[in-house]
């Protein structure tokens, strides 16, 4: 076979001749030097950032990442990988038989005793290549090792080893590691995919020995160098892959992987960005506490409206105001808020001090799936990266990282590295050179709390900044146990004293259960009351109640478009500068997101007590000594979900701990803090517990629903597929037969007949 070898699709029709990048030999070079430029850049700081020292690890760390970078596709050379990246195989009826990282490990087999001279001769060194290789494609629906092939795929898979392009790919890598030898020939080229001689038995076989090794290898040191190895590969193949289709100047596009990856915060920068906030005025003494903390995790518990975020910049720029800064939100709504208010420094504010103008030039970025819909609706601004799918989203958005000194994203952008989850993972070269800031904590479920003791455990060498304003003592005593086992004093920084004790809130009763009379009398005297359900059911009905008074309704049953747009609405509402009065009926979503400066009167469900904390922290939030407190209401919905019985009984415990009046952020807190919980446990790592096998967990705990997108909108998702983030649109479970529904890109198509949607009221099944 004399046929070329292509490693990347290519519209000949459309693009003309296809460049040399797209087929496997350039492609594997490609990515060899990506890695090569990965390694240089920032090799040393992913040994340190899992505490590995450079000097006894580096040279074994290199050669294990180049050799994978070198041979990480060579199982692309098989008939079913090449007819369908050329079109000749409709992988809907006949998909891959099996993925061309496993038809690489099967291949390296065969190529061992060649190879082995590229890793020292080490035969442990040689596996972690193979295990770098079988995982650079880490996906939810990937079994690692796949056990057998899909519907449709055939019986067998033929490698094209004989292909004079598979030939030149080994000739290269003979000469990049001084292979001694010519290269040997890998026999058995038509491999069957089922019965006793399988592809899946083979890798049965591959993987009982790789687990043989992996308890050799499970115990750190070893552990984190193959963490950081598979993570340096992936990030070298998404540069290897991106840049020389972006910059077909061979050299520029290597250059870049340096210079991006040094782009890291100025001298004077991070503080720029206090100053800009401060506006002149002098930092408060707890501030200064957190700024002036030089352990490697600091604890920080204050309440809302006491300065924490200025105060993790103003960590950030004491300690370490060269290093890449990741501000981390647990939510997209918190990241994009954050942003807006201490990264976006629009040209046209006229209030913004000259410190804010070196704002602006710092280059700072929000991440986060959604990032470009919020960047127009909220801040006004343009997203700058196309995107038309999920994969290609986060891969650019990561290669925008490497080149970011200062990241708003989401927590998930960071932790999602300890289960594998890609995003993650693209980030991990930038990442490993970053202190993070790990903002309300409390609001973690404990999937997501687990990953992050995870993270402060064996990720011990990134600084890390951990706030909140609450914490159940179960939970900080885990992070307790994470300080003791890192050698660092626990010692939990508090809020300052006049706004931790300030009176804030006050309880106010009512009448059969009903808070309308009283949200008509506040509106009355033009005051601004925020209305919290449980459900979206109950907000629509809640909002349906109070139409007379035309509230602005907010959930998470949007398209998202129409959701930021709702975000801003309220936000808009509550601001100071707006005089009218207002009413926002609001789920969960309102919990964090929501920066409300003129709530004056909080409605709200029996709800979890974290729920009941967060919701507290949306009212009388300028509070100062001296004003009165503002009332909140407390109603008893009809039905526990989406909580337990038991969470709204123990929030009813709560409350009767609560005064009547005089109610401090200290009081809410330290009610909490006393709660008998489980203390939880560091979770368990895809990442870092994975060996051979490179599976994908949930970060998070997951929500039962279906995402949609409405058959209306199809036409101008055709027109433009890049929209289709702004037209997602989540629902409930359902008993309707949605499997069955046309698709696109994958996502179910709703017909017109089984969703109610509105763009200010959101979406409901049609009964």
């Amino acid at each position: 076979m004399t046929q070329q070898l292509w490693a990347k699709s290519w519209d000949t029709t459309r693009d003309g001749r296809p460049p040399s990048h797209v087929f496997l030999p350039r492609h594997l070079d490609d990515v060899y030097q990506a890695a090569l430029r990965v390694l240089d850049a920032t090799g040393d700081d992913q040994l340190r950032a899992v505490g590995l020292e450079p000097g006894e690890w580096r040279e074994r760390f290199r050669r294990l990442v180049l050799l994978a970078a070198a041979v990480h596709d060579l199982g692309k050379a098989n008939d079913h990988f090449q007819d369908m990246v050329t079109k000749r195989r409709d992988v809907r009826v006949n998909p891959q038989g099996l993925r061309h990282e496993w038809v690489t490990v099967l291949m390296l087999q065969q190529l061992r005793d060649w190879l082995l001279p590229a890793v020292a001769g080490l035969e442990d060194d040689f596996v972690v290549v193979e295990w770098a290789v079988a995982g650079h494609h880490p996906a939810h629906n990937h079994a690692s090792p796949p056990k057998s092939s899909p519907v449709g795929a055939g019986k067998a898979i033929e490698f094209l080893t004989d292909a004079k392009d598979f030939r030149v790919a080994l000739g290269l890598i003979q000469s990049r590691f001084n292979l001694v030898g010519q290269p040997p020939s890998i026999h058995d080229r038509t491999r069957p995919l089922i019965g006793t001689k399988s592809v899946f038995v083979e890798l049965a076989a591959w993987q009982r020995s790789a687990l043989r090794h992996w308890e050799r290898l499970r115990h750190a040191p070893h552990r984190l160098l193959i963490a950081a190895a598979k993570d340096c590969l992936i990030a070298a193949d998404i540069a290897g892959s991106a840049l020389p289709k972006a910059m077909p100047e061979h050299e520029q596009a290597w250059d870049w992987i340096g210079d991006s990856l040094s782009n890291l915060p100025g001298a004077g920068d991070l503080q720029a960005i206090v100053d800009c906030r401060l506006s002149g005025k002098p930092p408060r003494g707890f501030q200064r506490s957190v700024a002036d903390s030089t352990a490697p995790i600091t604890y920080v518990k204050a309440g809302c409206g006491t300065g924490k975020t200025a105060a993790a910049y103003m960590w950030a720029a004491d300690n370490y105001p060269t290093r890449r800064l990741y501000f981390c939100y647990p939510t997209t709504g918190t990241a994009t808020e954050g942003f807006k208010d201490y990264l976006f420094a629009p040209e046209s504010d006229p209030e913004k001090t000259p410190h804010c103008e070196r704002v602006r030039a710092i280059g700072a970025k929000l991440f986060h799936s959604r990032r470009d819909v919020d960047l127009e609706i909220v801040l006004g601004a343009s997203g700058d990266v196309e995107r038309e799918d999920v994969d290609a989203a986060m891969k650019l958005e990561s290669l925008e990282a490497w080149s970011t000194p200062v990241v708003a994203c989401t927590v998930d952008t960071v932790l999602g590295v300890i289960q594998n989850n890609r995003r993650g993972l693209f980030a991990w070269p930038a990442l490993a050179q970053s202190a993070f800031v790990f903002d309300e904590i409390h609001s973690y479920d404990d999937c997501l709390f687990g990953a992050l003791l995870r993270f402060l455990r064996d990720v011990p060498k990134l600084p890390a900044l951990l706030m909140t304003a609450s914490l159940p003592e179960s939970r900080a005593e885990a992070l307790g146990v994470v300080f003791a086992a890192r050698g660092i004093p626990w010692q939990p920084i508090s809020g300052p004293e006049d706004l931790e004790i300030l009176p804030r809130y006050r309880k106010q009763d009512i009448a059969g259960n009903d808070p309308l009379p009283t949200v008509a009398e506040a509106l009355g005297s033009g005051g601004k009351v925020l209305w919290v359900c449980n459900t979206v059911e109950r907000v629509i009905r809640a909002a349906n109640s109070a139409q007379q008074f035309s509230p602005l309704v907010y959930h998470s049953r949007f398209k998202y478009e129409h959701r930021v747009e709702r975000h801003k609405a309220v936000v808009d509402a509550f601001t100071a500068k707006n005089d009218q009065p207002a009413l926002a009926v609001c789920s969960q979503v309102a919990e964090m997101s929501l920066d409300l400066k003129g709530c004056t009167l909080l409605v709200t469900e029996l709800a979890s007590v974290p729920a009941m904390i967060q919701r507290l922290g949306r009212l009388n939030r300028q509070a100062t000594k001296g004003d009165p407190t503002m009332p909140f209401i407390v109603i008893t919905p009809d039905n526990p979900l989406p909580y337990t019985p038991r969470d709204l009984e123990f929030t009813a415990q709560w409350l009767t701990k609560l005064p009547n009046d005089g109610i401090s952020q200290r009081m809410v807190a330290e009610a909490w803090d006393s709660a008998g919980e489980e203390q939880p446990a560091a979770a368990g790592s895809a990442w870092l517990d994975g060996g051979p096998s490179t599976t994908v967990k949930e970060l998070r705990e997951l929500s039962p629903g279906i995402t949609v997108v409405l058959e209306g909108d199809l036409p101008r998702l055709r027109a433009n597929p890049k929209d289709i983030q702004r037209m997602l649109l989540p629902m409930p479970p359902s008993s309707l037969d949605w499997q069955g529904w046309r698709r696109w890109r994958g996502i179910p198509i709703a017909p017109p007949e089984t969703v109610d949607y509105d763009s200010k009221r959101g979406a409901r099944w049609q009964k």
